[in-house]
């Protein structure tokens, strides 16, 4: 018979959804993974592989007009900072919810759930700024929903690993 696993390396089903240590874990995951999404804008500037960086900062952007200005760059730093910090508590909010649905087991349900944020960004994104602004100029709108959608599904796919209809 095979020795328990401690409780410092359990990232089994054992794993309450909600408890601080997930929520902190999963937070760490996401803010790993959209920091690295982020990344991607400078390390592979090409669509799609850029896209998702492109999407963080425009949706900062949007975010920054709604807010006082603090006019420095350090400020302007700091509230990105701050704007994927949320992001991150909100993918760890999705993921310990998809815990609690049935999601598989690690940390590659934070992952989905932070790839499923950016996705969900960029599709309020291409509703509400691309889709608008137009003007016969479809092919950015299509290429953000297209990686909207893609950024969907794999976050859902990393998040429960499968497609479909769960067994009963």
């Amino acid at each position: 018979m095979a020795p328990a696993p401690s409780a410092e390396t359990d990232d089994g089903p054992g794993r309450a959804p909600f408890a601080p240590r997930t929520l902190f874990v999963d937070g760490s995951v996401a803010a790993f993974v959209l920091t690295g999404l982020y990344a991607l804008l400078y390390a592979v500037p090409l669509p799609p592989f850029g896209v998702p960086g492109y999407l963080l900062v425009v949706a900062f952007d949007r975010l920054e007009q709604a807010l006082p200005g603090a006019g420095s760059a350090a400020a302007y730093d700091a509230g990105f900072a701050a704007f994927l910090a949320a992001l991150a508590v909100v993918a760890a909010f999705g993921a310990s919810w998809a815990r609690s649905r049935g999601a598989v087991a690690g940390r590659s349900v934070a992952a989905g759930a932070a790839v499923s944020v950016v996705g969900a960004v960029g599709a309020a994104l291409s509703v509400g700024v691309f889709l608008p602004f137009a003007a016969g100029d479809y092919a950015p709108l299509l290429l953000v929903s297209a990686t909207s959608v893609a950024l969907l599904f794999g976050g859902r796919y990393l998040a429960v690993g499968r497609f479909g209809r769960r067994p009963a």
